[in-house]
């Protein structure tokens, strides 16, 4: 059965279950598309995202707890409070298997609890807990808390010091790295503070129930297809071997791996940070459920301590920031773990601090390569201690508080930290980047393998408008499914599975219109709340200076940006998207993606009956 979801009331200590009807699992798959749809129906426009009445939705996808290959991974969703847009922070680990098996597809977390509480969800009985014992945790410390005054089985959501303390980089913790399973943070966008701001600690769930299948032969078709294309990958023994971070090297090697705060597209002598050193460090392997690929790399720091490491961790808190030793980049990610900062965000919120201090405008914060002062400054953003109270909001809120040009080297998309790619070296990043939904976000489409392979050109925007749209769409679908970034997989066979979980007619024609209906929908959210043409842009560094690059690996020592070949390239993605110049999807595509009651039906917001009304009387004059 798909479809049933539990409302909680933290304000009035309340709880109902409610179910979608079927057919939206067709036009939205899950994941994803199911939040923005409910988002969109829950919120209210212009709410700011630390209020009570902006939810933070815990999502699982059609697929998780069936056992399909990387069906493990959930999804929160919200309005970010960092970037004010729609929020989706993926997340792997077994909690969602954990929340199936308690009989839910999604958890809607509304209001704001009296005092600090978690909650404790054990199949379809909810309770509301004191957490005061709690608050003030580090993550370890209270999952293992929790689960002693709960189950010591169960599976945790919860936030840490940086959370609490409403930091806007701050990320919801799933478990803890020290357990034999994977643990999962979703650590982007900022809404550890959303569930700060409910003064919710955590969601401890236990659930004992079977799944059920519609079609179970159908079903199992298309999990043993997509297990034999992983046997036959050869890459994913790579990918288990290393994880992510065997893009280390050959990022740095080709000049896409961020150094000193965006400065430079590779660090000289940062061998060190390579996987194949990596894995000297290594203790195991962890997996999330149902997962045959095992890409988890658990590494030991200095004090013997458990942390998962993935490369963005490596190169924002490591190369980014200066430094070039394995050991230390552990030590910082563990922190940011235990603290619940989001390590991306984080470390190039650090690499900012470090530029600031170099050019004279901060005092009190570590210089590049400052391994132990980049520890003091995690503590201070979590903690919102001296300068770190300063830069717990991320760059963008940092720069306009520090003012004297800092903005034009605050590296950020709408107020998320750019993940660790050089876009002056990867155009199509660049592309990429100012059109996601949700910031600097890597995962919406990663061209970099395209660029570096040929099938995309290196330094230009030809041809990238196409690629990138249709990679945008092909990941809203996937992630509304909930499948890995990492999963190979014939489109045939996740149809097939799909089919057989929720007995729906599913094409591979309808999971491409899906995905272009969810990118279109989520950007019609941020449409109404302000976003436009003006924020579809990167930081003012990537068109002014220039990246150093590689000697010998092209033809140019130096990369850069032009402002007009960039906006040509906007308006080309634009005109290909549906979209009009302002970046406004055009009624006739809402109405070829059934999105038209959004803008015109009994439940769209004023703005966009405004603002689309005011865009047909001017059509209409131009006759």
């Amino acid at each position: 059965m798909i479809g049933k979801f539990l409302e909680i009331d933290l304000t009035k200590e309340t709880t109902r279950e409610f179910y979608l009807h079927r057919s939206l699992y067709k036009k939205y798959i899950g994941g994803k598309g199911i939040g923005a749809y409910l988002l969109f129906r829950y919120l209210k426009p212009g709410t700011d995202g630390l209020s009570p009445e902006n939810p933070l939705i815990f999502l699982t996808g059609p697929l998780t707890g069936t056992g399909f290959p990387t069906s493990g991974r959930m999804v929160v969703v919200s309005k970010s409070p960092l970037t004010n847009t729609f929020a989706d922070s993926h997340a792997g680990g077994h909690f969602s298997y954990e929340m199936k098996r308690a009989g839910y597809d999604g958890i809607v977390v509304l209001g704001k609890a009296s005092e600090h509480m978690y909650l404790w969800i054990q199949d379809g009985k909810v309770e509301f807990r004191d957490a005061g014992r709690i608050w003030g945790e580090t993550v370890s410390c209270a999952v293992e808390k929790l689960r002693l005054e709960t189950q010591i089985s169960a599976r945790v959501a919860c936030i840490g010091p940086a959370g609490e303390n409403l930091s806007l980089i701050s990320a919801v913790m799933l478990d803890k790295d020290s357990d034999k399973t994977r643990a999962g943070i979703a650590g982007r966008t900022g809404l550890g503070a959303v569930m700060g701001s409910k003064n919710l600690k955590a969601v401890v769930i236990k659930g004992s129930n079977i799944l059920d299948f519609e079609n179970p032969d159908l079903f199992k078709e298309g999990r043993d297809g997509t297990r034999k294309v992983i046997e036959v990958t050869e890459f994913m023994k790579v990918r288990s071997m290393y994880g992510s971070a065997n893009l280390v090297g050959p990022m740095n090697e080709s000049g896409f791996l961020p150094t000193n705060n965006f400065q430079s597209g590779y660090i000289e002598n940062g061998e060190d940070l390579y996987c194949e050193n990596m894995n000297r460090h290594k203790k195991r392997n962890a997996t999330c459920y149902g997962c045959p690929i095992s890409c988890g790399q658990i590494v030991g720091t200095k004090k013997g301590e458990d942390v998962k490491i993935e490369y963005e961790s490596i190169a924002l808190l490591g190369s980014n920031n200066g430094i070039r030793n394995f050991s230390d980049v552990a030590e910082a990610c563990h922190l940011c773990n235990e603290l619940g900062l989001d390590s991306m965000s984080a470390g190039v919120t650090a690499g900012f601090a470090m530029e600031c201090r170099e050019k004279g405008l901060l005092s009190n914060v570590p210089v590049f390569g400052d391994s132990l002062g980049q520890l003091e400054l995690l503590r201070n953003m979590a903690y919102r201690k001296d300068e770190g109270a300063l830069l717990a909001d991320g760059v963008k809120k940092a720069s306009e508080k520090i003012g004297n040009g800092s903005h034009k080297f605050a590296i950020h998309v709408k107020g998320l930290e750019m993940a660790g790619y050089e876009p002056r070296t990867s155009w199509g990043m660049a592309l990429a980047y100012a059109t996601s939904d949700r910031g600097a976000c890597h995962q919406r489409c990663w061209t970099v393998n395209a660029e570096r392979s040929g099938i995309l050109k290196m330094f230009s925007f030809d041809d990238k408008s196409r690629f990138i749209i249709d990679g945008q769409n092909e990941r809203a679908a996937a992630f509304s499914a909930l499948v890995c970034d990492f999963l190979p997989f014939e489109l045939k066979d996740l149809c097939s599975a799909f089919q057989g979980v929720t007995g729906l007619e599913f094409s591979e024609k309808d999971y491409y219109e899906a995905g272009e209906r969810i990118w279109n929908l989520i950007r019609l959210f941020n449409v109404r709340e302000g976003f436009s043409r003006k924020d579809d842009t990167l930081p003012d560094r990537m068109f002014e200076e220039k990246a150093n690059l590689p000697k010998g690996v092209y033809s140019i020592d130096e990369a850069s940006l032009n402002r007009e070949d960039f906006q040509r390239a906007l308006s080309s993605y634009y005109e290909e998207r549906g979209w009009d110049e302002q970046g406004y999807p055009t009624e006739e595509k809402l109405e070829e993606l059934d999105l038209s009651d959004f803008i015109r039906g009994d439940e769209a917001c004023s703005y966009l009956k405004k603002l689309y009304g005011e865009k047909r009387l001017s059509a209409y004059s131009t006759l």
